[in-house]
């Protein structure tokens, strides 16, 4: 965080910002109508991700219910975020001609530019000191001031640098969309898909590195999510020509 005049900005925020931005202007190179639904698929985007993460902690937010707004200081839930921005990609399309071939063609170019969003944006944990992983010895291992240690790992300097590790991915992702988009044609959902497909392939297994992870039943809910993301992605790839 740091102030210029009157204004603070939040280091977490202006990455998210510029992750939004940058992967805006990436999709738009397919489809200009991009910057015209941006408003309505970040406002989904940032309600479906705080919810999934209020829901997810809400043994806290429960007892602090006027921080659940303080999306500034922290705590977004990405498949939350991802669903919130479909939804909001969907309203802005329903008044439009063509709604459901502007919709998937949109859908598509957004996954041209969202996995690279997400990988600056990803860097907005690092400022928060959040989204760490199990202790490690490794030189990689990034230190976590106590103050932001989870209770179980106080006595642990070092963690997997999980947000860094998912930017990465992330940036893996962009490339192959890069690939695949001179192969499959924009604006069936195929390209989409398969975005989905990859980052849940990727967010299974970055989960067992997870110190707590949402679970119902003893059962990782990411975990649950990204399966269904991959055999979703792979059931709507295969079968629709």
């Amino acid at each position: 965080m740091f102030t210029v005049g009157p204004v603070t900005f939040h280091l977490y925020g202006l990455m998210i910002g510029l992750g939004v931005l940058v992967g805006a202007w990436v999709a738009s190179k397919k489809d200009k109508k991009i910057w015209d639904c941006l408003v309505w698929v970040i406002g989904g985007g940032i309600i479906g991700a705080r919810l999934y993460h209020v829901v997810d902690w809400w043994s806290y937010y429960s007892q602090h219910l006027s921080q659940i707004p303080a999306v500034w200081q922290g705590g977004m839930g990405i498949y939350g975020g991802i669903l919130g921005g479909i939804l909001g990609l969907w309203i802005y399309t329903r008044r439009r001609e063509e709604p459901n071939l502007r919709f998937l063609k949109m859908l598509d170019a957004g996954a041209l530019g969202l996995p690279l969003g997400q990988a600056i944006a990803r860097w907005g944990n690092y400022f928060n000191q959040e989204l760490y992983g199990l202790p490690t010895n490794l030189p990689w291992g990034i230190y976590i001031r106590p103050e932001n240690r989870l209770l179980e790992v106080m006595d642990f300097k070092y963690f997997h640098p999980l947000w860094l590790y998912e930017s990465i991915y992330c940036l893996i992702i962009f490339i192959i969309i890069i690939k695949i988009i001179k192969v499959i044609p924009i604006g069936r959902g195929k390209i989409f898909a398969a975005y989905l497909g990859l980052y849940g392939f990727g967010r299974f297994w970055l989960e067992f590195l997870r110190i707590e992870s949402w679970t119902i039943q003893g059962i990782n809910v990411a975990q649950i999510i990204s399966l269904g993301l991959i055999l979703g992605a792979l059931g709507f790839i295969m079968g629709r020509k």
